[in-house]
């Protein structure tokens, strides 16, 4: 349960540095997911693929 003073901070946020989070983070995602659709499938994966087609 949150009280007044919590609800108070959250709402002393301001918009600007919420979408500066926000937008750090979207970034950041965005470069993991990059990276991992980058990334090579080793060859054991494509092996074991192979046998189930």
């Amino acid at each position: 349960m949150t009280s007044n003073k919590d609800s108070k901070k959250a709402s002393n946020k301001s918009p600007a540095k919420v979408q500066s989070k926000d937008r750090d983070m979207g970034s950041a995602l965005r470069s993991a997911y990059q990276k991992t659709i980058e990334e090579d499938v080793p060859d054991e994966m494509l092996d074991l693929l192979s046998k189930l087609a």
